[in-house]
Protein backbone atom coordinates (compact mmCIF):
# COMPACT_ATOMS: atom_id res chain seq x y z
CA UNK A 1 0.00 0.00 0.00
CA UNK A 2 2.69 2.24 0.88
CA UNK A 3 4.61 1.54 -2.49
CA UNK A 4 1.37 2.55 -4.44
CA UNK A 5 0.64 5.98 -2.95
CA UNK A 6 4.49 6.59 -3.20
CA UNK A 7 4.24 5.97 -7.17
CA UNK A 8 0.84 7.76 -7.18
CA UNK A 9 2.36 11.28 -5.21
CA UNK A 10 5.39 10.67 -7.66
CA UNK A 11 3.35 11.20 -10.65
CA UNK A 12 0.91 13.63 -9.71
CA UNK A 13 4.15 16.27 -9.00
CA UNK A 14 5.04 15.06 -12.21
CA UNK A 15 2.26 16.21 -13.82
CA UNK A 16 2.05 19.49 -11.89
CA UNK A 17 5.17 20.25 -12.91
CA UNK A 18 4.83 19.35 -16.30
CA UNK A 19 1.24 21.46 -15.78
CA UNK A 20 2.83 24.23 -15.27
CA UNK A 21 5.32 24.04 -18.04
CA UNK A 22 2.83 23.82 -20.72
CA UNK A 23 0.91 27.14 -18.77
CA UNK A 24 4.07 28.93 -19.14
CA UNK A 25 4.95 28.07 -22.53
CA UNK A 26 0.77 28.88 -23.64
CA UNK A 27 1.38 32.15 -21.91
CA UNK A 28 4.32 33.23 -23.73
CA UNK A 29 6.82 33.23 -20.18
CA UNK A 30 10.48 32.38 -20.55
CA UNK A 31 10.55 28.86 -19.08
CA UNK A 32 13.31 28.69 -16.46
CA UNK A 33 13.70 27.20 -12.58
CA UNK A 34 11.82 30.18 -10.94
CA UNK A 35 9.00 30.51 -13.45
CA UNK A 36 7.91 27.07 -13.29
CA UNK A 37 8.25 27.51 -9.01
CA UNK A 38 6.19 30.78 -9.34
CA UNK A 39 3.36 28.57 -11.38
CA UNK A 40 3.23 25.92 -8.89
CA UNK A 41 3.28 28.17 -5.85
CA UNK A 42 0.76 30.40 -7.83
CA UNK A 43 -1.63 27.54 -8.51
CA UNK A 44 -0.80 26.64 -4.47
CA UNK A 45 -2.73 29.75 -3.08
CA UNK A 46 -6.04 29.33 -5.12
CA UNK A 47 -6.53 25.24 -4.67
CA UNK A 48 -8.86 24.39 -1.88
CA UNK A 49 -8.25 20.77 -1.64
CA UNK A 50 -5.01 20.29 1.70
CA UNK A 51 -3.41 17.40 -0.10
CA UNK A 52 -4.02 18.74 -3.53
CA UNK A 53 -1.67 22.15 -1.97
CA UNK A 54 0.16 19.47 -0.26
CA UNK A 55 1.73 17.85 -3.68
CA UNK A 56 2.12 21.38 -5.38
CA UNK A 57 4.36 22.73 -2.41
CA UNK A 58 6.40 19.34 -2.97
CA UNK A 59 6.37 19.88 -6.32
CA UNK A 60 7.67 23.28 -6.09
CA UNK A 61 10.36 22.31 -3.55
CA UNK A 62 11.41 19.24 -6.29
CA UNK A 63 11.81 21.99 -8.59
CA UNK A 64 13.76 24.62 -6.72
CA UNK A 65 16.06 22.19 -5.40
CA UNK A 66 16.50 20.42 -8.66
CA UNK A 67 15.79 16.61 -7.61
Amino acid sequence: MENSWEEERAGFIASEIGGAVFELIIEGVVISRDSIVDSLEAKRRVVGNTIHKGILREAAEHVRKGR
